[in-house]
């Protein structure tokens, strides 16, 4: 079944995956656009799209396009914080808490809104020591953290006092198909194919990642049964040591090249912090479970990135 759909943050790694299934499915897809963006994911498929040019932070030019629009379904993925090197706070600000403000607040204006689902994060909790609830107190690391913090309030705020589908979903550490550089699966998986060492700046660190077309699944159950004023964790539930991800990466990139250890890490991995969602609300709220295991993700990733290396060459 089709729907007309309106997407922030489609340029970025979850949006593009996401506006890709949806032009599968047959969706009339609106995009918000920046002003001056590059949309390098979205090459491809962008004469299927109806983009639009307002600024996330323009409270009555969201308001306006999204009552022109009349979507059924917005996606709200638009940050900025997320990534290294996004640390104006002025920016997460702008983006992160004005942006997202203005987007609920129009959805909750729009009466053909059937169902927003709102991107959180799992830098929401903070450092925690056993595998990660919903109803965790939130105890954020990171400015980052702090806005999707309240990101994640508000919407639940319009969903109480307004009766607006909002959900949000926390996914952990999401990667595959276009993933930006910078992250670990990204330059791990480009330096064995490139013959370059990997470089791990703690063999211990953990991480409970997440294949990105699970992810998309995710969203789309979500948004076909929304779940209003509910938060839920989207992970593999599971955590594994990088050490370990390396190592299937290398077997399977059928490579050999050097690890290299003790590269500045980041500043939420102290010891014995856990990162694993329990994810059993998902299962019980929109029957979702993840579907690939992370060495059928890893391999499909790794098919990807070898047929898509020129996207990425200035980064190696």
């Amino acid at each position: 079944m089709s729907h007309k759909v309106f997407v922030t943050g489609a340029g970025g790694f979850i949006g593009a995956n996401l506006v890709h299934s949806f032009l599968k499915r047959g969706d009339e897809v609106h995009i918000l656009k920046r002003p001056q963006s590059v949309q390098w994911r979205l090459r491809d498929v962008k004469s299927k799209l109806k983009s639009h040019n307002v600024e996330i932070s323009d409270q009555s030019g969201i308001l306006r396009l999204i009552k022109k629009i009349r979507p059924e379904q917005v996606f709200h993925l638009a940050q900025y914080g997320g990534n290294p090197g996004e640390n104006d706070l002025a920016i997460i600000e702008k983006v992160m808490i004005i942006g997202t403000g203005a987007v609920l607040n129009a959805c909750a204006e729009t009466d053909s809104v059937k169902a927003v689902i709102n991107t959180g994060s799992f830098l929401e909790y903070g450092e925690k020591h056993v595998p990660i609830k919903e109803n965790m107190f939130l105890r954020p690391s990171t400015a980052y953290g702090c806005a999707k913090a309240w990101a994640t309030l508000y919407g639940q705020y319009l969903a109480k006092q307004k009766n607006i589908p909002i959900t949000t979903l926390r996914p952990t550490f999401v990667f595959g198909p276009w993933q930006q550089p910078g992250r670990f699966m990204t330059n791990t998986i480009l330096s064995c194919l490139y013959g370059k060492p990997i470089k791990i700046s703690n063999p211990k660190t953990v991480r409970d990642f997440i294949f990105v077309d699970d992810v998309v699944r995710a969203f789309v159950m979500a948004a076909d049964k929304p779940c209003s004023g509910e938060v839920i964790n989207i992970g593999f539930g599971s955590q594994t040591t990088l050490k370990n991800i390396a190592e299937i990466i290398l077997k399977e990139a059928k490579t050999e090249v050097d690890i290299e250890y003790n590269i500045s890490g980041r500043s939420y991995d102290n010891a014995n912090i856990v990162w694993q969602a329990d994810i059993s609300k998902a299962k019980k709220l929109i029957n979702w479970n993840p579907k690939f295991s992370q060495k059928e993700a890893i391999i499909k990733t790794i098919k990807w990135f070898n047929e898509n290396k020129n996207l990425y060459k200035a980064n190696i």
